[in-house]
């Protein structure tokens, strides 16, 4: 049960490479052009302190153990929550977030192999009752993914580098979670066109917003 908060909270999730981070920031653009004033944040470094542990964890060094990342991702995470995201949902605000508890649960469950069932005890401690209203989920083949991080300018991060073998893992981490909560995720193929997953995107979506009285639609 989430909290009766009258803004809403839409995430953003895939590997790394899938094109999630540029269909968040277009939303955010039509968004904010539509006068719906949307708060864009990400994990990790959606605060200032995120942003040091940002740092620390995209970085080659120095060596971080399995469990010490974990908790580096749930720190940023209690501090995004009541910094940006709990007063944003408050205000009656949208909050679009790029990354999120199910990246946690992809990467850290299913691509480390840290028990499930403590992820779960852990993301709902710092959450409280907070929930998504809807997620996208970006779903990319590794190698697509890997062609387009190498594009991109700078060295790979720390967790880029961890290989086909993790990202697979990690990709089908996402899907079992999509199939678990059909309502919540939106799985998007993400080798169509930019245009057209923009369209997908506004199209599920709206029945989320809230309306001018700071009430959803739905």
């Amino acid at each position: 049960m989430t909290e009766p908060y009258s803004g809403c909270l839409i995430t953003f999730e895939g590997i790394d490479g899938s094109g999630k981070t540029t269909q968040i920031r277009r939303l955010d653009k039509e968004l904010t052009r539509e006068g719906l004033k949307p708060v864009l944040s990400r994990e990790p470094g959606g605060t200032p302190l995120g942003a040091s542990v940002r740092e620390l964890l995209l970085a080659q060094d120095p060596p971080i153990s399995p469990l010490s990342e974990l908790f580096l991702f749930l720190a940023d995470r209690a501090q995004h929550i009541e910094q940006v995201i709990r007063p944003a949902l408050q205000s009656g605000r949208i909050v679009l977030v790029d990354r999120f508890t199910d990246a946690t649960v992809a990467y850290q469950g299913f691509g480390m192999g840290h028990p499930l069932s403590l992820l779960d005890t852990l993301n709902r401690t710092v959450l409280g009752r907070i929930r998504p209203a809807k997620t996208f989920l970006f779903d990319l083949p590794f190698e697509a993914a890997k062609e387009r991080v190498h594009r991109r300018p700078g060295s790979e991060t720390r967790i880029e580098k961890r290989g086909e073998a993790f990202f697979e893992k990690v990709r089908r981490g996402y899907l079992e979670l999509a199939i678990k909560e059909p309502e919540r995720f939106v799985v998007l193929d993400a080798t169509l066109s930019e245009e057209e997953l923009a369209i997908r995107i506004l199209m599920e979506l709206r029945p989320h917003l809230p309306d001018g009285s700071g009430k959803r639609k739905s």
